[in-house]
């Protein structure tokens, strides 16, 4: 595994974002006091931890690296074979990621929900969506999305590209997404650069 610094994670420690989602039983054991977010994803790499390392990078990355992130994953898994709405709700997404202004946020919405959850596409277009809050209806006044919500909507589109490969590679997908995602941590994968090549 590459040495370089994570410069894209800001946390301290691994406990820090290991406590903004539910970590399983193996991955904790593999949780030391003040163990920083590098020696951490060491650790789940070399114990096969890849799901627990798809959710501990998409809530260590800033929202924008991590959506970032589940773009790339999800170029490598669908390629150019996208459904219309999937389309539309990727378009969006990167239109975001490459100008995260709170127009191109809110513009995510529809396109998200009209791929829907179970899309790729969709929970990363929800992703960008949750990053603000909710527009005011009716003279409400707008609200802010549950913590980490946009985090949890990465992580579960990095989990669903890796549905999309050949499922008898799928613990290998899992990795390869964990690498990448490692990755843009590393900042050797920039906002808007080209995908590494597979």
């Amino acid at each position: 595994m590459n040495n370089s610094p994570l410069v894209k994670i800001e946390a301290r420690t691994a406990a820090e974002i290991c406590a903004r989602f539910l970590l399983n039983k193996q991955a904790q054991a593999l949780l030391g006091n003040d163990m920083p977010p590098c020696q951490f994803l060491d650790a789940l790499m070399t114990n096969k931890q890849y799901v627990s390392g798809i959710d501990f990078l998409a809530h260590a990355l800033r929202p924008r690296e991590a959506v970032w992130w589940g773009c790339l994953c999800f170029q490598h898994a669908c390629g150019n074979s996208m459904s219309p709405p999937d389309r539309t709700a990727a378009a969006a997404t990167v239109q975001w990621v490459l100008q995260p202004s709170d127009g191109a946020r809110t513009a995510a919405k529809a396109p998200a929900e009209a791929a829907g959850p179970a899309s790729v596409a969709g929970a990363l277009a929800m992703a960008v969506y949750q990053t603000g809050p909710a527009l005011a209806v009716q003279g409400r006044p707008p609200s802010t999305p549950p913590p980490f919500a946009s985090a949890k909507s990465v992580a579960n589109a990095v989990k669903i590209a890796c549905t999309k490969i050949d499922p008898a590679k799928m613990i290998d997908t899992q990795k390869s997404f964990v690498e990448l995602g490692i990755g843009v941590a590393e900042g050797r994968f920039i906002v808007g650069g080209s995908p590494p090549e597979r």
